[in-house]
């Protein structure tokens, strides 16, 4: 427990001032504009220098810079600067290096750029719901591009955390709740923005995974269940995708804040998954551990967001008493600045113009981009009776809530252009169709379709209470009108009492600007429906594996920013913070939410429990049929050298085009463990024509078959009997076929 957390001084607060000015002043010394131009406009390098020299590897060049580096410039570079930049280093020609935020394009609220324009794309949970690995390369190529555009160097994004609850604020920027799904998207959509010569981040590193109390709570999670189920996407994200930066959750692991945990970022990430990268912290989130910061210097972390000042206060009073330690400080600093100063230089931010307007035409491509996302993200959970598509001579009016397009917080993405769902549906509809915000018991008995549109907003700072209040308007609607689709414009559950009484449901996540085009698409049958759950709809929040996650004192609390605890920490109590907060929380300082449900989240949990849900993991309908047939493997056994094909035939048996997404989920028979009753393994999408047939093949390998062993604290397979279990839901399993593992 920290003893306590000290008001800063008037002394200390002008002294981080006085850097600031320092800082600023910098970046206009040495004969140039170093806030925007490339090292080759430098004329004033030191003796010796070989930095500038593009020839060089980017480490050799790194190492150089080091060597001129001074000791105050060196801890200059463990910290960012004005909010969103790495440091400039004027003196050897080194221009600050700008960060913006992202979950569905680029944030432009904190550039520095004056850009007005970037392009609002569909969030992360929707991109997943697609379930083409195609179209996440296409989204990070696309936002790299705009990244360049603006100025952008960092794009602090990917999400790879876990939906381990379906209330989370953030699950809008995450990919749904399996890290297999997960890893796939995220790795396709890094390479496509790092293929743009731009950092991708992927944030939160690691059990993040909901917003009550985020800088106070510890994620305590086993072993084996941060190996199975939250470490493989970092993993994934580290050895395939070649991300540039991490950053930590505000959150702690298991009684040690993320930002500090030497175990995880040093010996697991950069030791034994041979990350090189930026470490970065979550803005603020050493801040809320001052007496921490001597973990700082042998963490693996190398960079202090959105500054170091609580680092440089601890070790000007560390050094002042142990003076005979600055050599060590120093090459400890240096591995930092190394760290940060790597995959700048491979990525060449220092060698070019901080824009590029040379990509401004392919703006247009990115709103195509975005509305393609949308269309394949929008996932048609029901479909009673084939109520849709509707032809464009039927009469439609749209009640309820005018949707939202994004996510609140810093993943928000304002965009331009937009066209609403109203607009879009208008554009097909033409005078058959009507946004009626207040309507009559007439005009829904009069039309031949009433869609009813439902927002459950969401964003970062806190969690969404399951419970939404809409229940009773759709009950009305539908007593009066047998056509009724419902528009579920949300990344959370909600309780669905009204399932029985609407013919169809579309579940339409934040679309982003390009939404009203896609749903329009779809409602009309331009567009055949291809998305796909990437989480479970459980029926009621208690079936869910925690449901008393964030119960203080017996009761739910949804704000995620304790700003009444920083507040009372730092000796500010202010009349009419919340009492029941000061009462249960303050006393315990750092609160514990425990993984009790270990491997056991979203479809594993549901499975394993045996519960009934509203609409399982990978379920989404077509306007079409797919059958599935002649599951063959290339072997009846395999072993740890080995690999094993699958080979299935998918038919589009319907009469219109169409897209199906082909699951393969893996089961252990028996085992010395428990495991989960199946877990997903591979998937590909495949479009077919009507009548078309085509050959979908996948290759198991040994490590799709293997567990955690906590004994050895390494991967192990057992001998034994695997099935096979092709479908197009978690619960919708086709074929099945097994194999021995020897």
């Amino acid at each position: 427990m920290i003893s306590s957390i000290e008001m800063y001084s008037y002394k200390e607060k002008f002294k981080n001032i006085l850097v600031t000015l320092i800082c600023l002043l910098s970046m206009q010394v040495a004969g140039q504009n170093t806030f925007q131009d490339p090292l080759y406009y430098f004329n004033d390098f030191p003796e010796g220098a070989k930095y500038q020299d593009t020839t060089l590897s980017a480490s050799d060049r790194v190492k150089d810079v080091i060597k001129h580096l001074t000791y105050d410039e060196g801890l200059i570079m463990t910290g960012g600067w004005n909010k969103f930049f790495v440091p400039a280093v004027a003196r050897l020609g080194l221009r600050p290096v700008f960060m913006a935020n992202a979950s569905q394009g680029v944030n432009l609220r904190e550039a520095f750029t004056n850009e007005k324009t970037s392009t609002s794309f569909p969030g992360a949970l929707a991109l997943a719901a697609t379930w083409n690995k195609d179209l996440a390369y296409e989204m990070g190529e696309s936002i790299g591009k705009e990244c360049r555009i603006c100025g952008v160097d960092f794009l602090l994004g990917p999400g790879l955390n876990m939906q381990r609850f379906s209330v989370s604020g953030r699950n809008y920027e995450y990919y749904g709740e399996d890290p297999f799904l997960t890893s796939r998207m995220a790795v396709n959509f890094i390479k496509g923005l790092q293929s743009q010569d731009v950092l991708a981040t992927a944030k939160h590193f690691i059990g993040n995974d909901q917003e009550f109390c985020r800088h106070i709570t510890s994620s305590n999670i086993d072993e084996r269940t941060l190996r199975e189920i939250y470490l493989p996407p970092w993993e994934a994200a580290i050895r395939e995708g070649k991300v540039k930066a991490i950053m930590t959750g505000n959150n702690l692991i298991n009684g040690t804040p993320n930002a500090m945990d030497k175990v995880l970022l040093n010996d697991v990430i950069r030791e034994e998954y041979g990350f090189t990268g930026v470490t970065m912290t979550d803005w603020q989130n050493t801040n809320y551990f001052p007496a921490l910061q001597h973990l700082f210097p042998t963490s693996g972390m190398s960079l202090l967001m959105p500054d170091n000042q609580k680092f440089l206060k601890y070790l000007q009073e560390y050094l002042h008493e142990h003076p005979e330690d600055k050599d060590k400080i120093r090459k400890q600093l240096e591995k930092k600045v190394f760290h940060n100063l790597l995959p700048l230089f491979e990525m060449g931010i220092y060698d070019r113009p901080v824009k590029d307007k040379s990509l401004v035409p392919n703006m247009a491509f990115h709103k195509e981009n975005a509305r393609q996302i949308a269309e394949e993200a929008i996932c048609l959970l029901k479909n009673e009776e084939h109520l849709l598509p509707l032809s464009t001579g039927k009469k439609v009016i749209m009640i309820g809530d005018i949707e939202m397009h994004c996510g609140k917080g810093s993943g928000f993405v304002q965009g331009y252009d937009h066209t609403s769902f109203a607009q879009g549906l208008k554009k097909v509809y033409k005078d058959n169709f009507e946004f009626l915000p207040e309507t009559s018991e007439f005009q829904i008995k009069q039309a031949d379709l009433v869609i009813y549109s439902l927002n459950k907003e969401s964003g970062e700072g806190l969690d969404v209470p399951f419970e939404v209040g809409y229940e009773h308007k759709i009950e009305w609607a539908a007593a009066l009108n047998p056509n009724v689709v419902v528009l579920i414009n949300s990344c959370n559950n909600l309780p669905m009492p009204w399932m029985e009484d609407v013919k169809a449901v579309l579940w339409c996540y934040t679309l982003g600007q390009e939404r009203g085009n896609a749903l329009a698409g779809i409602i009309s049958g331009k567009v055949n429906p291809s998305g796909k759950l990437p989480f479970t709809i459980e029926k009621d929040f208690s079936d869910s594996q925690d449901p008393e996650f964030n119960y203080l004192g017996g009761k739910p609390y949804w704000y995620g920013n304790n700003y009444f605890y920083k507040d009372y920490w730092l000796g500010l109590e202010q009349e009419g913070a919340n009492e029941h907060f000061r009462s249960t929380v303050m006393p315990h300082q750092i609160i514990p939410v425990d993984y009790k449900e270990r491997i056991f989240i979203g479809y594993r949990w549901y499975d394993q429990q045996n519960i009934e849900v509203h609409f399982p993991f990978g379920h989404g309908l077509s306007y079409t049929q797919f059958e599935y047939s002649e599951i063959t493997l290339s072997k009846k056994s395999m072993n740890n050298s080995d690999s094993l094909k699958v080979n299935l035939k998918v038919k589009n048996i319907g009469k219109r085009e169409g897209a199906e997404v082909v699951q393969l989920y893996l089961r252990d028979i028996e085992s010395n463990v428990e495991r989960p009753v199946k877990e997903l393994k591979h998937f590909i999408k495949v479009t077919l024509k009507p009548g078309e047939m085509k050959d979908v093949s996948f290759t198991i390998k040994p490590n799709d078959l293997c567990f955690w062993d906590t004994i050895t604290h390494d991967w192990k397979t057992e001998p034994g009997i695997f099935e096979v279990l092709l479908g197009s839901s978690s619960r919708d399993i086709r074929l099945i076929q097994s194999f021995i593992f020897k």
